[in-house]
């Protein structure tokens, strides 16, 4: 517990220059005494802490020192990188440093996590856009030893779906897309995609695997999202929604939507492709009653005959 506190107090007296020993003892929840007796005991391991005395006074390191030690464990180098939001500057019209700003943090923090962190980067990629999802998230139980294994770079032998024969897999890596889980891996020389929940018997082998040093997680995950696309047909269809339906729009399935601003009446219109048009037939069932079809007129005289049919069906 000791040597934990101790880097703490490395850490922030490196980020923040003189600070006293009453907020450095409220922050790490100890005494000023036990404070000062820590400083005593950096001093003696050749870390260059010293005291000021008056008004602003306090402990410091002698400037630009820089400490040597690891400091982040595994798991925060993990947390560092993986939680990093991207493109939240861009989207606002700033410039975003992306990874750079992280690794130099890293770099100047925690020289040795900076390979600590690739590694995790390699490893677990998370995927912001969302699939429609109305059941409630439920982590597979072979998560956890997929991680372990993509962690280790061992193979893994593995039962996927309905099938009946065993796979030995590479795994390269984890991808987070909304609450699903993929693995991500080599098997028969080729980079598969594995979704994490229909994965069953995994086992992992002590067989150790090397990765290709041109592999990009991330890369290699917005690849394989684009070529999935590109291999649907597009339908696009126009609506006029409101109230109800615009809530539900919100969670609708579509290749692509786009909402304009609503009129004085509520209403919006809204653009979707819906890949083909059992997916517009089915777009338009779920959004409810406050729906109007603009395009295209197939489309719109298909929902008018549903609705009639189901008016005659529900007649008193």
């Amino acid at each position: 517990m000791r040597a934990d506190r101790l880097l703490r107090l490395v850490f922030r007296l490196q980020g923040r220059g003189v600070v006293s020993a009453t907020t450095l003892a409220r922050e790490l929840e100890v005494s000023t005494r036990t404070i000062r007796r820590d400083m005593e005991a950096l001093s003696a391991a050749g870390v260059p802490v010293y005291s000021t005395r008056g008004g602003a006074g306090g402990w410091a390191l002698v400037q630009d020192y820089r400490t040597s030690l690891t400091g982040l464990s595994t798991t925060e180098a993990l947390a560092m990188i993986v939680g990093h939001p991207r493109g939240i500057l861009s989207d606002l019209g700033l410039e975003d440093p992306g990874d750079d700003l992280i690794l130099k943090l890293l770099a100047a923090v925690a020289p040795a996590a900076r390979e600590h962190a690739e590694h995790a980067r390699q490893r677990i990629h998370v995927d912001p856009d969302r699939y429609w999802e109305p059941v409630a998230h439920d982590p597979s139980p072979v998560l956890r030893a997929l991680l372990a294994a993509c962690w280790d770079d061992r193979i893994v032998e593995l039962r996927y779906g309905s099938g009946r024969t065993t796979a030995r897999v590479a795994p390269y890596g984890l991808v987070r897309k909304g609450t699903r889980w993929y693995l991500i891996g080599r098997a028969e020389d080729k980079i598969r995609m594995y979704r994490v929940s229909r994965i069953h018997d995994l086992t992992t082998t002590e067989t150790e695997f090397s990765r290709p040093d041109d592999f990009d997680l991330a890369a290699n995950w917005r690849d394989s999202q684009d070529a999935y696309v590109t291999r649907f047909g597009s339908f696009p269809i126009r609506l006029r929604i409101r109230g109800e339906a615009l809530d539900r729009a919100g969670w609708a399935y579509a290749r692509s939507k786009k909402l304009g601003p609503p009129d004085a009446d509520g209403w919006v219109d809204a653009d979707f492709d819906t890949e083909d048009w059992d997916g517009a037939v089915g777009l338009v069932g779920s959004l409810g009653a406050d729906v109007v079809v603009l395009a295209p007129d197939r489309l719109r005289q298909h929902a008018i005959a549903t609705a009639a049919r189901l008016l005659e069906l529900n007649r008193p």
